[in-house]
């Protein structure tokens, strides 16, 4: 991935050029990032392999946190203590990329970003039906994004391995993720709002998950070749995984961090061309 990481520095001159343009109008109101998925979203990463920098907060980044306050964003992002809508409660939240997401962002675009935690781990592709109801997983995710208090400015998706013990879960996931992010759209009313798809790692080596989930790689295809209007893959090949043979480690999701932060800032440009704004 040298060659994103690359290009995501080489547009750093005209981000900070476009800040005006890339943010909301108001002064001062952050660009939000709804983190929607499964576990590997929400995180799994040990967070004791934190470094003491990123155990510190940064008050230009915020979380719209799981108990409906706004406050420093910090790890884990996705904390269930008080939540709210139990729908999307996740106990295990650990380190995931959203914050190491938004610190890469930041330091190009200086604008300030706020969070919105809405993944849960285990969750298959059909429990993100669009359903208004908050007390659904894709409900809740569009009822506190507009609660967030800032411009919505992408999506990070990140999910699927709960879907590949099916082949028929397979063949209707890359028809399910579109109306997910149509419905997603209109919701927010946002017809070209950036959506970054995280493509699940490679397929675990263990025989015991390989045989659990038989359709892993027929997933991985179908993401692969999935094409839609702004959005764009990012893959989580060649990182480490933590022993469960899952879940992506603190240092994987840091790669991961980086690589979605690259993928957004140019998507969000193709975007912006695509809407004449």
């Amino acid at each position: 991935m040298r060659g994103e990481l690359m290009g995501f520095y080489s547009f750093l001159p005209p981000l900070l050029l476009g800040t005006a343009t890339l943010s909301t109008s108001s002064a001062g109101l952050p660009d939000v990032y709804l983190l929607m998925g499964q576990s590997n979203m929400s995180g799994r990463g040990d967070l004791n392999q934190l470094t003491m920098h990123e155990r510190e907060p940064d008050s230009r980044i915020t979380v719209y946190a799981n108990d409906g306050h706004v406050r420093p964003a910090r790890e884990p992002l996705d904390d269930a203590s008080d939540q709210i809508d139990r729908v999307s409660a996740d106990p295990n939240a650990a380190v995931g990329p959203g914050l190491f997401f938004a610190r890469h962002l930041l330091a190009a675009r200086r604008v300030p970003i706020r969070l919105v935690p809405c993944a849960k781990g285990g969750t298959s592709i059909r429990e993100w039906r669009p359903d208004p109801a908050r007390s659904t997983l894709f409900g809740s995710c569009m009822a506190r994004a507009r609660e967030s208090g800032g411009r919505i400015a992408g999506i990070l998706w990140y999910q699927g391995e709960s879907d590949t013990r099916s082949t028929a879960d397979v063949t209707r996931w890359s028809a399910d993720f579109s109306r997910i992010v149509s419905a997603a759209r209109t919701s927010l009313g946002q017809p070209n709002l950036p959506v970054i798809l995280v493509r699940i790692a490679r397929q675990p080596k263990m025989p015991d998950l390989a045989a659990r989930y038989p359709a892993w790689n027929a997933l991985r295809s179908v993401q692969l070749r999935l094409e839609a209007r702004c959005v764009e893959r990012v893959g989580a090949d060649n990182i480490p995984l933590n022993p469960d043979g899952l879940h992506l480690s603190t240092p994987a999701q840091r790669t991961l961090g980086l690589r979605i932060a690259a993928t957004m800032a140019r998507l969000q440009r193709q975007c912006r061309n695509k809407s004449g704004s």
